[in-house]
């Protein structure tokens, strides 16, 4: 399984996604409106973006609509940046409990221009929407930070309940897709957040068909558990534009079932792996399910203690009965 150096044909059929619009999908759109809140679903021009507004499951994009960085598979605009709404927390609060989300995914442009990165805006969404909806919980999307350990301490003490940040690619493609960017400060980053979230999943995500090889994947996923993360998604890269870079391979629904199993094997403890799947797509049963593998783990602590108790009982039992 080895990413071709030419530019790949057209879409096979498991790519073509039919697209069906709703009322709920029209509803979102207007919120999103009425309340001037960007979306990354629109602004990445997601194609699962019909499927998840119907299911009102929406990933808010705050800090502008503009990126200091210049990623080459990216869609979101390179335009100067504007200046930081120091009123959107609360927007961003009151568009989640008029929609009624369940879970809330925020993400954001990179702000290299800001002192601190954007990294307050961040920490005060995620108050606005614990004080506005507090059974809902939030997932972050964060940028590098400048792998700032400051600046990601105080990220990772937010309240958030899931604290992510995208490699993207392997190392052997970094310097050339996403300049201005480092797979080794992306590994940091997710190493301090690790640090600093005892309790809460980490996680990160790839997309595939940028023209890296099956070694780099397997390497990066290591690199990834390595640095403590816990959930991992793994989808097809697909190119916004013919400005953009090309997609080099597509990946079979058979080859991302590989991949699952490789990373399965490593040990993380949610895999999300299938040629549509985006780093937020149904990000709420993610959570979920490392909630449940949390409880299991207790589970099984909490029987591992309690056969140690009976077999120590049953020892002292027996030495007692031989002193009679």
């Amino acid at each position: 399984m080895r990413a071709s150096n030419t530019t790949a044909s057209k879409r096979p059929v498991w790519m073509k996604k039919r697209i069906s619009w709703d009322a709920r999908s029209g509803e979102v759109r207007s919120i999103l409106d009425d309340l001037e809140l960007n979306s990354v679903c629109v602004s990445a021009a997601c194609p699962n973006r019909p499927e998840c507004w119907k299911e009102k499951q929406v990933t808010f994009m705050i800090l502008g609509e503009n990126c200091t960085r210049s990623c080459k598979f990216c869609n979101v605009h390179k335009d100067p940046p504007e200046k930081v709404d120091i009123l959107e927390p609360g927007r961003v609060a009151k568009a989640v409990k008029k929609l009624e989300i369940r879970y809330a995914v925020i993400t954001s442009v990179t702000r290299d221009d800001l002192p601190d990165l954007g990294s307050d805006q961040f920490i005060r969404t995620v108050r606005s929407i614990k004080e506005k909806v507090p059974v809902v919980p939030v997932e972050l999307l964060i940028p590098d930070m400048g792998a700032d350990e400051r600046l990601l301490k105080e990220i990772a003490v937010s309240g958030a309940d899931v604290i992510g940040h995208n490699i993207e690619t392997p190392r052997e493609l970094f310097k050339t897709v996403r300049p201005g960017a480092g797979y080794g400060r992306s590994l940091k980053v997710l190493e301090t957040l690790r640090k600093y979230c005892a309790t809460i999943p980490i996680k990160s995500s790839m997309i595939v068909g940028l023209g890296e090889t099956k070694p780099g994947i397997s390497s990066t996923m290591k690199d990834l558990r390595n640095a403590g993360v816990d959930i991992i998604y793994l989808g097809q890269y697909l190119s916004p534009t013919r400005e953009h870079w090309p997609v080099a391979k597509y990946y079979t629904p058979e080859e991302f079932q590989l991949l699952k199993d490789e990373a399965v094997k490593l040990g993380f403890s949610v895999v999300c792996s299938a040629p549509m799947v985006r780093s937020s797509y149904r990000a709420e049963n993610a959570w979920r399910m490392t909630q449940n593998a949390e409880r299991r783990k207790r589970i099984e602590a909490r029987g591992k203690h309690s056969a140690k108790r009976e077999k120590l009982y049953a020892g002292q039992a027996g030495q007692g009965s031989g002193g009679k």
